[in-house]
């Protein structure tokens, strides 16, 4: 299914949203105490409904009135930022590039699902599959499993995010009462959207991320796939592109430079 860069970027929003969200005309602000670039930025898609300096502006102070550094989603055509002319006018003006570009990938679900197969029973199902049990919210132990850029406990925020999306599932592979492996999707227009998928270190390159990944593709029938790998992330973009995805757009974030509350 073709969709634009604008149109999956706006599914993706309505997958992960903020604690609190306002309008600026067709751009998205979005914050929540911090908690992820997605949920804490500025979605720059469509017409703010002022000049750019105006609009940047605007956001500025939106952050700055909750102690957030302001910040703006860039999308751009893969490997491209300089196509963007959001990009080449936040460049400008002293907005900085945050560390974690990333590439948003698609895939068919069902290509996915087949791919990787789940076993209906185990910890280790019919010809050795691997059960994962999926559930409506997720569980101490799945919360306690996620961390987020190496955060050693999430914040309050956080599962109110991770419940934000118009519905969504969570996936967990569990052994000998541990969960060794968690990941989540959450269906928006059709689309599923593949997050929070992390694999106990001492049980990596055991299969269970793909396996995981399989189950949540198979899971409430979205036909399409999208997910956000940083661009640094090798081994996970290898291993997405194996199980069928392919790059759609990238994106990175703008921070405002440093005490400055306008463009104009």
């Amino acid at each position: 299914m073709a969709i634009s860069i604008g149109d999956l970027e706006e599914v993706a929003a309505d997958g992960w949203r903020g604690t609190e969200e306002d309008s600026l005309g067709g751009w998205r602000l979005r914050a929540a105490d911090g908690f992820t670039g997605r949920a804490n930025s500025a979605l720059a898609v469509g017409d703010p409904g002022l000049p750019l300096p105006a609009a940047t502006a605007a956001v500025h102070r939106w952050y700055a009135a909750r102690k957030l550094p302001p910040m703006i989603s860039v999308a751009y055509p893969s490997g491209q930022p300089d196509r963007s002319p959001l990009d080449r006018f936040l460049a400008g003006h002293g907005w900085t590039v945050r560390p974690g570009a990333a590439t948003v990938l698609t895939a068919p679900a069902a290509a996915v699902a087949r791919a990787a197969p789940a076993g209906p029973a185990g910890p280790a199902g019919p010809a050795g599959l691997v059960r994962v049990d999926i559930d409506a919210e997720p569980d101490l132990a799945w919360l306690a499993r996620y961390h987020y850029r190496g955060q050693p406990v999430l914040p309050p925020a956080a599962r109110q995010v991770l419940q934000s999306a118009p519905w969504q599932t969570f996936g967990s592979i569990r052994e000998d009462g541990a969960t060794l492996a968690i990941g989540r999707v959450a269906v928006a227009r059709g689309w599923g959207g593949l997050t929070a998928i992390e694999v106990d270190p001492a049980h990596r390159r055991r299969g269970l991320a793909r396996t995981l990944t399989g189950a949540l593709a198979a899971t409430r029938g979205a036909h399409h796939l999208y997910l956000q790998v940083e661009d640094g992330n090798a081994p996970a973009r290898a291993l997405y592109h194996q199980l069928g995805f392919t790059d759609h757009h990238g994106y990175h974030y703008r921070v405002a430079p440093p005490g400055r509350n306008s463009q104009s």
